[in-house]
Order: structure tokens, then sequence, then C-alpha cells
């Protein structure tokens, strides 16, 4: 079992960023917005066949809404990440360094010198895509592991997480 994790020179860039951009809100907005959505639109599409059709013209306004909100808030999201890495280093990648550890991961931002702690307790989610593994946090923080920048495989990644106080109900393969 492994009792520590550290992942160097993990950068962050454009790319990456286009590739989690879609898991970057919380679930449970998403969720929240996407059944909001489909009940607006099938409501108002049975108010159009009972003819009451400036309340079906209402709802389906409000489902195509709710429905655009979820890109909406996924792209804000991605362009605020991207704009605060420019404006901040003036390019368009930062690198960073993690230590999974006993309490929390602990984040270093090569780039400006800060870092972050983020508790096991405030992670809610991973999400695997092709390059990278993405831990959700409370307050839309988020950590973006690179798969070629971690050390362990991702059984013993896995593992390590398991063994911490995550809310973590959905676990990789």
């Amino acid at each position: 079992m492994v009792n520590r994790i550290q992942v160097n020179r993990n950068i962050v860039n454009v790319e990456i960023l286009k590739e989690v951009k879609n898991h970057l809100i919380a679930p449970w907005q998403r969720n929240l917005l996407f059944i909001t959505s489909v009940v607006a639109v099938g409501l108002g599409i049975s108010n159009f066949m009972i003819q009451k059709t400036l309340q079906g013209v209402v709802l389906l306004i409000l489902g195509i809404g709710c429905f655009a909100e979820i890109y909406y808030l996924n792209h804000r999201k991605y362009k605020e990440t991207v704009k605060t890495i420019k404006d901040q280093l003036n390019k368009e990648e930062v690198t960073y360094t993690m230590s999974f550890g006993n309490d929390g991961v602990a984040i270093h931002n090569c780039d400006t010198g800060v870092n972050n702690k983020i508790p096991y307790a405030n992670i809610k989610q991973i999400i695997e895509t092709e390059n990278t593994y993405t831990l959700l946090a409370k307050k839309q923080e988020f950590i973006v592991v690179r798969k070629d920048c971690l050390k362990v495989s991702v059984e013993d990644f896995v593992q390590f997480l398991k063994s911490k106080d995550t809310k973590i109900k959905r676990w990789v393969k």
C-alpha cells in the first residue's frame, strides 16, 4: 500500500482543459439542469397536445434554456480558467506539483509559487478522460492529474484514494 503519492511537473494546458471542460461544473448542478430540461420539454410538448400553446412555448423555452445552461456553465468555467492562466503567466499552460499526503492534496503552482491544499473530505468525484484523472472537489475546485505524470499504477492510485476520507461514490476502473 502506498503511503504518499507525489506528482511532479504536471503541466495543464489549453488542450488538457478542453478535454476536461465538460466535467468542470458540479454533478448536482448538471443533473438538476438536465432533469429540469427534460421535464420542461416533456410538459411543453404535452401542453401543445392539449392546445395550451402559450404554456407549451414557455415550458419549451425553459427546457431549452436549462439545457443550454449546462453548456454555458462548462464553457464559462473553462474560459475563466484559461483567462486566469493567460493573465497571470502570459502563456497557455501552468505547471503544478502535487503531494497526496495523509489529510489532503497539497498543490504547488510552480509558475506563481502559490500553494493550495484540498482535504480529502472535499473530494467528491473522479473522472477519467483520455489523458487525465480529474478530481472534483467542493467550492468548484478541481485537480487535474495527467496520466503521464502519475508515477504509480492506476490501481495503486485508486486504492490510495479509497483509503482516504473522500466522498467519491463511483470509481474509475
